[in-house]
């Protein structure tokens, strides 16, 4: 048996340019700890589907022991908004998170950074000088 042709070219110096620009894709590299916090939640423990409106709620609801819920089932299972503890959803973050059930919690005072907490007086910062 004779040499195949890929043989003989390869003896004679040529080299596939495949090899050359062969480059490891970034697809199976492992994520830093700064980067795992930027992925949205989307799945619903409770119905188990995966929905835009997902969110966080810290409840004592005796029904369910899910705390990523979308908007759907929370408002089945009747969980005020004041125990939703995130606003990471799509939905959310557009300002197109609105509740059937109960008063729909604003976020905009908490998330803004500016001001004072709530029950609480702004300090002085002249105090202690």
């Amino acid at each position: 048996m004779g040499k195949s042709l890929k043989d003989q070219l390869m003896q004679a110096g040529f080299r596939s340019n495949k090899m050359e620009n062969h480059r490891e894709s970034a697809k199976g590299r492992e994520r830093k700890q700064a980067e795992k916090h930027q992925t949205t939640r989307n799945f619903c423990e409770h119905c188990n589907l995966i929905h835009p409106d997902v969110e966080r709620y810290k409840h004592r609801m005796p029904t369910t022991e899910a705390e990523w819920i979308c908007l759907g089932c929370v408002d089945k299972l009747m969980i005020d908004d004041k125990f939703r503890v995130t606003q990471q959803s799509d939905v959310s973050k557009k300002g197109m998170f609105r509740r059937y059930f109960g008063k729909t919690k604003d976020f905009s005072e908490e998330s803004s950074g500016r001001g004072h907490q709530k029950g609480r007086p702004p300090r002085n910062k002249n105090f202690n000088r």
